[in-house]
């Protein structure tokens, strides 16, 4: 009976004495998918698809790492353009400038009179006096009032009674929210009565209470309601 296999090494013991008689088997070239399926080789046919597989997923990573290699090259090269002098700099170097770059810019960014008025992460009440001469020169007291809290609709009413409170009349009034925070900066005089620095900033502390008070309690409810807008529309619903 003919088969495939080398005559010579059909029958090779590797230890004569082991238990297992384990023997070594060699294919030759025009070896039938009866003799692969002996080795649990599968067929011809499926080991030609493997090797294209194989192949395909091959070509699939290279092409993958040659678009990520393009990237970072092209957002080097666009790094070097915001970069001076950065031409003859390799990557690692490159990144360090860059990294230095940064750094300077927030610093710059600290110091810059445009972002002193941001709002804080601290709640705090800040009140400066200061005395002016009117046209009249008869000097009037005004009041520099700087004011951070959480971003609460009722921050405005808050202060606004605590101005009519004192009688204060309105000079400038600038507000400025950003990422759920609240800077309320205003320059206010006084009117009819004369007003203590003291007392004006003990009134606006208390203020600042009440509202973190109610930022406290509407974040532990279940119900919150985020968005300014949602609670204006069901406070004007309710109230009709």
């Amino acid at each position: 009976m003919e088969n495939s296999y080398d005559s010579a090494a059909a029958a090779k013991w590797f230890d004569s004495t082991s238990p297992y008689n384990m023997v070594s088997w060699s294919l030759q070239p025009g070896s039938s998918d009866s003799d692969l399926s002996r080795f649990n080789l599968g067929s011809s046919d499926e080991l030609v698809g493997g090797k294209d597989r194989a192949e395909s997923v091959s070509r699939s990573h290279s092409l993958a790492e040659k678009r990520r290699r393009d990237r970072i090259n092209s957002h080097l090269s666009a790094l070097r353009k915001l970069v001076p002098d950065s031409d003859k700099l390799d990557k690692a170097a490159l990144l360090a400038r860059v990294i230095e770059q940064v750094k300077e810019l927030k610093q710059e960014a600290k110091e810059s009179p445009i972002f002193q008025d941001l709002p804080t992460e601290a709640d705090q009440v800040t009140v400066l006096p200061e005395t002016i001469s009117n046209e009249f020169n008869q000097d009037t007291t005004i009041f520099k009032a700087s004011f951070c809290c959480p971003d609460q609709t009722e921050a405005i009413s808050e202060m606004v009674s605590v101005l009519k409170k004192f009688k204060l009349e309105t000079i400038q009034a600038e507000f400025i929210c950003v990422g759920g925070r609240m800077r309320i900066n205003l320059i206010v005089k006084e009117t009819a009565t004369s007003t203590s620095a003291k007392a004006l900033k003990q009134s606006l502390c208390a203020a600042l209470n009440r509202i973190t008070s109610l930022t406290s309690s509407s974040t532990s409810s279940v119900c919150r309601i985020r968005s300014k807008r949602q609670r204006w529309f069901l406070s004007s619903n309710y109230s009709q």
